[in-house]
């Protein structure tokens, strides 16, 4: 359960916010919603709604009435993160024009930073709750995007670009793997090899294995 701080405010803490402006309540909602993901991924359960209140330049009770108790602002920030994320996908995950080792560094890169921050948002919801706010209507979405970016490369590649997803999902939890135990972990640059090359080094001679 999380610990989101309660506390009244003073009439002379509540005199000197500034008041919030007109705005609808679902506008209000996910303008609170979205501010407050990116002091959750800093503080964690430890943020206060008086602190998100302060943040925001808006009185603690105006986050009450928006979303009625604490749990539910928890909620609807995490359920806003995962939005986000899936937004992002729809605009393009790296740039298709980027040179193919370039692009698999930025996607190494960004899919740990991404799992880094969905655990420490999931961590902020009871964990019976986690398959409903991580169910996607749309499970292709990540395919797609991945092959999308991958498509002008597909002559290089040694598997079709719509089983690239697959492969960047595993490396993204390899890029955590120090969180489950494993103390050496592996660098971006060690996931960014394995995925180009594999084990056995890159083939002699091309994509023919270096066959006469």
């Amino acid at each position: 359960m999380i610990d989101v701080s309660t506390e009244s405010e003073s009439g002379a803490d509540a005199a000197a916010r500034t008041r919030a402006q007109p705005m609808a309540p679902d506008d209000r909602r996910r303008m609170i919603a979205e501010q407050a993901v990116p002091l959750f991924l800093e503080h964690g359960a430890a943020l206060t709604t008086r602190q998100l209140a302060d943040e925001l330049g808006i009185a603690e009770g105006t986050i009450f009435r928006a979303f009625g108790d604490k749990d539910s602002l928890v909620r609807a920030a995490v359920q806003t993160f995962m939005e986000q994320s899936q937004a992002r996908m729809a605009d393009g995950l790296v740039d298709p024009a980027l040179p193919l080792e370039e692009k698999v560094a930025l996607l190494v890169h960004g899919t740990r930073i991404w799992m880094q921050n969905m655990f420490r948002m999931v961590a902020l919801v009871p964990r019976e709750d986690i398959p409903q706010i991580m169910h996607r209507p749309r499970d292709d979405e990540y395919q797609t995007a991945i092959a999308a970016a991958f498509e002008t490369d597909a002559d290089r590649l040694t598997i079709p670009v719509d089983r690239l997803a697959a492969i960047m999902s595993i490396a993204g939890v390899a890029a955590n793997a120090r969180r489950f135990g494993d103390a050496q972990g592996l660098t971006d640059e060690e996931l960014v090899h394995f995925i180009l090359y594999g084990i056995a080094g890159e083939p002699r001679g091309g994509t023919d294995g270096g066959k006469d």
